[in-house]
C-alpha cells in the first residue's frame, strides 16, 4: 500500500510539471487602446521561449510585426515581411508619465477556463491606475525575467510589479476617471508544435 501510494505521488507530481512547464502553442488575443486601433497579437511558446506577434490595419494598410526577446544580447528582434532589426532594450521606453510606485495588490480569487486550470485574478492600483489582472500558472513563464522588454506594455507592468507568476490573459487597465488605457483580451488557445523560426 505504502509503495502504491508513493508511486501515486510520483505521478500526481509528474502530471503537475507537465502542465506547468509542457505547454507548446500559440495564443491569440486582441488588444484594444484609446486610439481606436486594434491589435491583434499572437503569441508563440516553446520551451520557454516566447515570441509575439502584431497584426493591425491603418489608412495605409495592413501590417504585421513579430517581436523576440532575446536575453543573450539584451535586445528585443523585431521581424517583418523582409527586415529583422535588434533593438537594444535601453529603447524601450515606459509610457509617458506611467509609474506603478506604491502599487498595492489584492487577491480577486479564481477564474474557471475551458483552456486551462489554475487560473487567478489580480487586482493593481495606484494613485493613478486600477488594472485587473486573469492570470494562470499553467504556462511556466516568468515576466520578471522580461521586465526590460515590456517596459511599454500596461499589462505586463502591472503583471510584474505584483510579482505573481504566470501568464497575461486577460487584462484591463483604467485611469482614476475610469477611462480606458488599455484592454487585452484572450481569444484562442491553440496546443500545437511551435516551429522554431518563430523564435528567430
Amino acid at each position: 500500500m505504502k509503495k502504491m501510494t508513493l508511486l501515486w505521488a510520483v505521478i500526481v507530481c509528474f502530471m503537475t510539471n507537465l502542465s506547468a512547464q509542457d505547454f507548446e502553442g500559440i495564443i491569440e488575443m486582441v488588444q484594444i487602446t484609446p486610439t481606436g486601433i486594434e491589435y491583434n497579437m499572437k503569441w508563440y511558446i516553446k520551451d520557454k521561449k516566447i515570441a509575439y506577434e502584431l497584426s493591425f490595419e491603418n489608412g495605409r494598410g495592413m501590417y504585421q510585426i513579430r517581436f523576440v526577446p532575446k536575453k543573450s544580447t539584451n535586445s528585443m528582434l523585431m521581424v517583418t515581411a523582409d527586415t529583422k532589426t535588434e533593438i537594444p532594450i535601453s529603447e524601450i521606453k515606459q509610457p509617458e508619465g506611467f509609474s506603478l510606485e506604491g502599487a498595492k495588490i489584492v487577491d480577486r480569487g479564481e477564474s474557471k477556463s475551458s483552456s486551462f486550470k489554475d487560473v487567478n485574478n489580480w487586482e493593481l492600483t495606484t494613485q493613478e491606475i486600477t488594472s485587473s489582472l486573469e492570470v494562470t500558472t499553467d504556462i511556466d513563464i516568468n515576466f520578471t525575467d522580461y521586465k526590460e522588454f515590456f517596459k511599454n506594455d500596461y499589462g505586463l507592468c502591472a503583471l510584474i510589479k505584483s510579482g505573481q507568476p504566470g501568464f497575461l490573459l486577460n487584462s484591463t487597465t483604467l485611469d482614476n476617471d475610469g477611462k480606458l488605457i488599455t484592454k487585452t483580451s484572450l481569444k484562442k488557445v491553440t496546443r500545437t508544435d511551435v516551429a522554431d523560426s518563430f523564435f528567430k
